[in-house]
């Protein structure tokens, strides 16, 4: 029987911008694990702060931040870092917000609850590296 000789898993860095701790705490637990770098911010100044002075392969966003409309954070994000990946996340049915971060370029919208394979399936599709 031949051996499957699988491909070395890129490693990423991972911007996650949520005001609940517990979704940044399912980051680094679960995609932590993986051996990503994983980059927890709350609020848009330090958003834009770790944009502007880290590299980052793909982004997760909360569409309802307490201080900024998550659509608002996104729109602020482009101007900085253009082609960076951005994936909304949502605990609401908000398809005009999903709908505005679509045209600023978000490339899926993750609805919460989500799971770790719901994540690992959505880096593939838009960075097109297993995680």
């Amino acid at each position: 029987m031949r051996s499957v000789r699988r491909l070395p898993v890129k490693h990423l860095n991972i911007l996650v911008v949520d005001d609940k701790k517990v979704i940044g705490d399912f980051f680094n637990l679960t995609m932590g694990y993986y051996g990503h770098q994983i980059t927890v911010v709350h609020d848009l100044p330090h958003t834009i702060d770790a944009v502007k002075n880290h590299r980052f392969d793909i982004a997760f966003m909360d569409v309802m931040m307490p201080d900024r409309d998550g659509v608002e954070v996104l729109r602020e994000v482009r101007l900085v870092k253009p082609g960076l990946p951005v994936v909304m996340m949502s605990g609401y049915s908000l398809d005009e917000k999903r709908k505005q971060a679509s045209l600023l370029g978000a490339t899926h919208c993750l609805k919460k609850p989500f799971e770790v394979d719901d994540i690992r399936r959505v880096i593939k599709e838009v960075i097109g590296e297993e995680s």
